[in-house]
């Protein structure tokens, strides 16, 4: 039985793939430029987050077995964690009244959710880098096939066009895939450490609740807000004073019209008048 003359299922299938080649290469595009944001992204999370990130694990778990209870929660605020970092350490500490189990429980649900925080932003390059060369293979056959049949017919300028947009194709596929890559490893290799020093303060405030609970003190342990949210109205707010003052500071209130301030003047006049003729009617 031969397949090409007695079935029509190589005609689907070929159709298939001619119609798949647009939004492949589509596709591709937008890799290309989300890869593109991505290296902005991790550029700028390295001049701003990743730069300030000097941390001395020595010195702040020194200050945390050093402080009082009352001052754990200051020295996490002050640190220079991270500010994710900072959410989940004053989450635990503010509930240190809690039972060792639950404790450790609510520390470990912490972790857990810092570290979903950064495989969400590790997603976009893990899936990239392992689609890409997919779709630039995809990109690479469909267009070899009439490149073949138009081998077959003597069409050089119509085997040309497809092998240039089949290279064109696995160049930039690959490209996509090794950027995204790269990326993935070095943040990877920052949250690493991010969740690391996270945990160790972790172990930190875990020890001194158990020793509260030993020395009998008691501790909060009702606290169910959230600190990033703190954050943000903290920042917020700083915000409003700072827009504030410059505005103050440039002159930028507008002044009284010279209407307003004539009846103004007028008004405190006729005031002034009527207090005068009230004394001279009580003398």
């Amino acid at each position: 039985m031969n397949v090409y003359e007695n079935s029509y299922l190589p005609d689907v299938l070929h159709g298939i793939a001619e119609n798949l080649l647009i939004p492949t290469m589509v596709v591709i595009i937008a890799l290309i430029i989300v890869s593109l944001f991505l290296i902005g992204q991790c550029i700028a999370e390295a001049f701003t987050e990743r730069r300030h990130y000097k941390l001395n694990m020595a010195e702040i778990i020194n200050q945390l077995d050093a402080a009082s209870y009352e001052n754990i929660n200051e020295v996490i605020t002050e640190s220079k964690l991270l500010r994710f970092q900072k959410a989940a350490l004053l989450v635990v500490s503010r509930n240190m009244g809690l039972g060792e189990e639950a404790l450790f429980s609510l520390a470990q649900l912490q972790i857990g959710s810092t570290e979903a925080h950064y495989n969400r932003r590790l997603g976009w390059t893990d899936v990239i880098s392992k689609i890409a060369p997919m779709l630039g293979l995809m990109g690479t056959l469909i267009p070899l096939g009439p490149g073949i049949v138009a081998l077959g017919q003597n069409d050089v300028t119509s085997l040309s066009n497809a092998l240039l947009l089949a290279f064109d194709a696995t160049v930039c596929g690959l490209a996509c895939a090794i950027t995204s890559l790269i990326i993935s490893r070095i943040r990877g290799a920052w949250y690493a450490q991010y969740v690391n020093t996270l945990e160790s303060l972790m172990s930190c405030i875990i020890d001194r609740a158990e020793q509260a609970r030993k020395d009998g003190i008691e501790l909060p342990c009702e606290y169910v807000g959230d600190p990033i949210e703190e954050f943000k109205a903290f920042d917020s707010s700083q915000g409003r004073k700072t827009g504030l003052a410059a505005l103050k500071g440039a002159g930028s209130f507008p002044k009284k019209l010279s209407a307003e301030k004539k009846i103004e003047d007028l008004a405190s006049g006729l005031k002034s008048k009527q207090s005068q003729e009230a004394e001279s009617d009580g003398e």
